[in-house]
């Protein structure tokens, strides 16, 4: 971890409490895009606490912090506050975690296991403030945001018959949603986790710091034996018992989760094989993930390649000569 002598009374110590406090109030308070700058929000704190060192790293985290929740307090936005908390947080822990040299998939697990705790403790917090059970919390935010998500349809000019049949089904996608709810959080912790490693690897290469070296990613494929959870929790979907059925729709969900990023892996080692232009990488990547078909399609190419291995059928680019 690089460690600046001084850096409290350097600009980078200010540039970083700038910068991280823009991306905190960006993930808050920008309509439709806050998702994306939620996303990425533990970037900043990974890279320069990676670059100051642990203390002036975490004074960056704690003073944009608190001048954020200032800003979003009198804004009248102040829940997001444990958004940011824990996402903010996770920078510190991948930026630790970094320099462990763990394996990839520990460096995924370990930090998605602290914020899935964190996530539970605030959960149980709210709900012990409250006084409802847990779930009925979880329920009642769901339902919020779908709430949220039928007034914005609304507002985007979406066929009223769509929307109608939102509200008329209401209850039921609640339900749904609160079901595989466990899912969601830990496919989404494990995205962003994900996500935020990519993204701060590209960083310290580019700026000349040092990083993990996980080998050759689009190489990566899941363990063999996640195929015979996948199997076993697909049979149990047909057993007529709820409880049953929710936990083993939630493990399809995280099964098929992995093997997506093995799909993505396989389009990532043809993109470098073909020498494919940046550009047109970034490009591919948003049309994937704003495509939810695309999604799915690609978490079965991560399946079947366990049988397939489609890599092998993979040839380099070869240059015409003239």
């Amino acid at each position: 971890m690089s460690k600046e002598r001084g850096a409290f009374f350097k600009n980078i110590f200010f540039t970083g409490i700038a910068v991280s406090s823009l991306a905190f109030l960006a993930a808050s308070l920008i309509p439709m895009l806050g998702a994306f700058f939620f996303i990425l929000t533990p970037l900043p704190i990974i890279y320069y606490y990676s670059k100051t060192g642990r203390i002036q790293g975490s004074a960056i985290f704690l003073i944009s912090f608190f001048l954020v929740a200032v800003v979003l307090t009198f804004s009248g936005s102040a829940a997001n506050l444990p958004f940011i908390l824990i996402t903010g947080f996770l920078g510190i822990i991948l930026s630790e975690i970094f320099h462990r040299k763990y394996s990839i998939e520990k460096t995924v697990v370990y930090p998605v296991t602290v914020i899935l705790l964190l996530w539970c403790s605030f959960i149980v917090f709210e709900s012990l403030s409250a006084g409802v059970e847990p779930w009925h919390l979880v329920e009642d935010y769901i339902g919020r945001n779908i709430q949220e998500s039928i007034q914005l349809y609304a507002q985007l000019d979406i066929p009223a018959e769509q929307i109608d049949l939102l509200k008329d089904n209401f209850k039921q996608i609640t339900s749904f949603f609160a079901n595989i709810f466990p899912a969601l959080v830990l496919v989404s912790a494990s995205f962003i986790v994900w996500l935020n490693i990519l993204a701060a690897r590209e960083i310290f290469q580019r700026t000349g710091m040092w990083n993990p070296d996980f080998g050759d990613l689009s190489r990566w494929r899941a363990p063999d034996r996640l195929i015979w959870l996948l199997i076993a929790a697909g049979g149990s979907l047909l057993v007529p018992v709820s409880l049953a059925r929710i936990i083993s729709l939630n493990l399809v969900i995280v099964c098929l989760f992995v093997y997506f990023l093995q799909g993505l892996s396989i389009i990532s080692f043809l993109f470098k094989t073909r020498n494919v232009h940046r550009s047109f990488r970034i490009l591919s990547y948003c049309l994937i993930f704003a495509q939810q078909y695309i999604i799915l399609l690609i978490a079965f190419v991560g399946v079947f390649d366990l049988w397939v291995d489609f890599r092998k059928f993979i040839k380099p680019a070869t240059s015409s000569t003239p």
